[in-house]
């Protein structure tokens, strides 16, 4: 089996990044990479500046970065983001 026949690109997942992201954020709990503790969204620090930044309310690490331009957003996300699958 060729390894091209073992994936698809990401429009292939389209349907369940979607579920995913349309549910209630702050109650998404997010294991941090740096101190391995889990908090949810809603209890991260939110900073404002040239854009938005969530960092973990036990170490202060960088959780998520969020950039507004011109007809976009810029994600970034860092650590392991749980979320609650729909009707759960």
């Amino acid at each position: 089996m060729d390894a091209s026949e073992l994936h698809t690109d990401g429009n292939g997942i389209a349907g369940l990044l979607q579920q995913v992201f349309a549910g209630e954020i702050t109650t998404v709990r997010r294991v941090c990479d740096e101190c391995g503790d889990e908090y949810p969204i809603g209890a991260h620090r939110a900073y404002s500046g040239a854009g938005a930044v969530l960092r973990c309310p036990g170490c202060d690490a960088v959780a998520a970065s969020v950039t507004v331009l011109p007809g976009e957003y810029v994600l970034g996300m860092h650590g392991a983001w749980r979320f609650s699958a729909p009707g759960s």
